[in-house]
């Protein structure tokens, strides 16, 4: 018997994510990727080759090329912009994740969101205009400028829908009312 298994683009860009993450975890135990240490405070425009882990805080533009781990303790204020973001600790800003994003159990994420593939867990926080989208912009998202301009913007209710006090004609409620009352 042979069974042929045809690939999907979710498989292919799961594969690729698993790929950059082994990429990105060799890197690191051989020194190559950058580390902000718990105690260190940042501030400022950053561009970062390769894996970044901060356990300490960052604060400002902080662009990565490649996977960016926020630690339990870690905290980053700002816009970031990197291929897979990993949050155990805090975001606040804007983020744009062009392959992935997870966000783990304890973690507080909050502002505008960006990515591919998203992963949430039960017991994070997440309060964030998320856009999840396999096309994402060509150029890099300029997320200083769409995070001021959402400053401005005034927000507006949502509307209510105007519910009817009867179900919509030929659906299966309105036929079981129907069947009721004939045979009433």
């Amino acid at each position: 018997m042979l069974v042929v298994r045809a690939e999907t683009r979710k498989d292919r860009v799961m594969a690729k994510i698993e790929k950059d993450r082994a990429e990105n975890s060799r890197q690191m135990r051989s020194g190559e990727g950058s580390f902000i240490a718990a105690g260190c405070h940042l501030q400022g425009d950053f561009t970062f080759s390769g894996p970044l882990t901060v356990a300490g805080s960052l604060k400002g533009r902080i662009k990565s090329d490649g996977m960016v781990i926020v630690e339990t303790q870690g905290m980053i204020d700002g816009i970031l912009d990197a291929a897979i973001i990993i949050v155990h600790g805090k975001l606040n800003g804007s983020a744009l994740a062009t392959d992935s994003m997870e966000i783990w159990a304890g973690s507080d994420v909050r502002g505008n969101v960006h990515t591919r593939s998203i992963r949430v867990d039960e017991g994070s926080l997440l309060t964030a205009d998320l856009t999840i989208s396999e096309v994402l912009p060509e150029q890099r998202l300029d997320l200083s400028q769409e995070a001021s301009s959402t400053e401005e913007q005034t927000p507006v209710p949502p509307a209510v829908p105007q519910r009817s006090s009867s179900p919509l004609p030929g659906s299966n409620l309105a036929r079981r009312l129907a069947a009721m009352n004939e045979n009433q």
